[in-house]
């Protein structure tokens, strides 16, 4: 695109339209890859490498240009080539790094309903979408450190697996989360029985089978259901809302202990207000991946909420960027985080 106007100089103004027409290409590009129809996955390593050169390539031009103007000199192509080129660069580096580190993400929740001297730990981790955008051994280093944390327990909160996810794969993950001797929890995802699978791999396992590994492995699936952790904290595993009327309304949920601080897990950032009038303490989500590939995470928060902490009367939500990304092993969002939680009793200094 750069190479036929490399021997003529263009308008200012018409280069501005230029720079702003790369910037929504490469945003519609990112938008395609994580938000548009399942049919175009096939096209979708095109489209993350025109996000990946056309992002970068518009913010060099528009430096280039001002720095053009502060020093009143003419455009070179080669050094805007070498400007575009050397953040093209830096711009793959993060974003393929920012992918595989996975680190943790803490936070402290007050609470009268908490009547434990010790207070409680907990790990909630989302989005691990196993086999699709990092290496498994990045899944291991992830497993270790959280049980290295102590927890009382782990919720696993949607999409651990995905439409690439292998049948080994999936066994394997759960044999890694089965034997880090912690409790673990689970909720379904919109992806992890693998519902459109036939634009990926096609179906490497049945959502049976899914649910076999997890028991089998001592894992707790949650679908619209209630778990007492302690005697003073209670959990409710929500089924996923694209199961549409398999997934239950919440007020036909009825809590059966109120007294105690309850923990709504829910892979979607949805139905937060009604929980709250329903008597949550705090919800936790993930799905959004905190936009993934910039700037989507901050279009999402127009539409919705897209990643961190939120409030309503008297409960808390918080949104997971998640532990992974989708499909494409690049990440130039927020990073891949799990979530660590104390609750303890207000004015706990423990």
């Amino acid at each position: 695109m750069q190479f036929i106007l490399r021997k003529r100089e263009v308008k200012p103004a018409v280069r501005v339209v230029l720079i702003i027409a790369k910037a929504l290409v490469a945003i519609a590009a990112a938008v395609i890859v994580l938000a548009g129809p399942v049919q175009l996955r096939p096209a979708q390593p095109f489209l993350i490498a025109l996000y990946a050169a056309l992002l970068p390539d518009a913010l060099g031009d528009a430096v280039y240009s001002i720095i053009c103007k502060i020093r009143k000199s003419d455009r070179k192509f080669s050094a805007y080539k070498a400007i575009s080129l050397l953040l093209g660069i830096l711009f793959f580096i993060f974003g393929t790094v920012n992918m595989e580190n996975v680190t943790p993400k803490y936070h402290t929740y007050e609470s009268s309903k908490i009547t434990s001297a010790a207070g409680h730990k907990i790990i909630f981790a989302a989005d691990i979408h196993i086999g699709s955008a990092q290496p498994f051994s990045v899944l291991e280093k992830e497993v270790a450190d959280m049980a290295e944390e102590k927890p009382e327990a782990i919720i696993l909160g949607g999409d651990i697996t995905d439409d690439y996810t292998t049948k080994a794969e999936m066994e394997q993950a759960f044999k890694l989360f089965g034997d880090c001797g912690v409790p673990v929890y689970y909720l379904y995802g919109n992806h992890d029985r693998q519902k459109h699978a036939e634009y990926a791999n096609g179906m490497q396992f049945t959502a049976e089978e899914l649910e076999t590994a997890l028991k089998e492995n001592g894992i707790t699936v949650l679908k619209d259901e209630y778990v007492s952790l302690s005697d003073d904290l209670l959990l409710l595993g929500r089924e996923d809302i694209s199961e549409g009327e398999a997934r239950k309304d919440i007020k036909e949920l009825s809590n059966p202990s109120p007294e105690k601080f309850l923990i709504i897990a829910d892979h979607q950032p949805v139905g937060f207000k009604e929980n709250s009038v329903a008597g949550c303490d705090l919800q936790l989500s993930g799905h959004t991946h905190a936009g993934q590939l910039f700037p989507l995470g901050l279009l999402y928060k127009v539409i919705g909420y897209s990643y961190g902490e939120f409030a309503y009367r008297e409960s808390k939500m918080l949104v997971s960027s998640g532990a992974c990304g989708w499909r494409v092993p690049f990440r130039t969002s927020a990073g891949c985080n799990y979530e660590v939680i104390t609750l303890k009793a207000p004015g706990d200094k423990g």
